[in-house]
């Protein structure tokens, strides 16, 4: 059968919670092995690499949606590259959009004396517009 550990061992080696383990099954990201009638449910060391990928695509900003879309191997290179492509287009809209709003404060922190009262202060006035 292979090695085995405990849920408690398996968040330990990868380095996340037992109810992030959870979370993943209950999303069906992660199968959930049968428990034996007296003890606890073994986990395959296989399930590490399983919780790594998770955990890689969520830090390249990928969803659990699209995780799942990633499950289907079937479909080979293409959809990765597609899928990655898409994350990456909307990534470099929500930095052009991050970037503006930067211009924004940047342009009102500018424009304001710091020894003004509230009355007078051109950051107040140019939100209340």
């Amino acid at each position: 059968m292979g090695k085995t550990m405990t849920i408690g061992k398996l968040a330990s080696e990868v380095g996340i919670s037992v109810e992030t383990i959870r979370f993943y099954q209950r999303q069906g990201l992660v199968s959930q092995p049968e428990k034996p009638l007296n003890g606890f449910r073994q986990y395959h060391f296989d399930t590490i690499e399983r919780l790594k990928f998770i955990i890689n695509a969520k830090s390249l900003g990928f969803t659990l949606n699209e995780i799942r879309t990633l499950d289907n191997l079937s479909s080979g290179c293409q959809l990765f590259h597609d899928l990655a492509n898409t994350k990456l287009e909307s990534i470099k809209n929500e930095i052009s959009h991050l970037h503006n709003i930067e211009q924004n404060i940047q342009a009102l922190i500018d424009s304001c004396s710091a020894d003004c009262n509230a009355d007078n202060c051109s950051i107040a006035k140019k939100m209340y517009r």
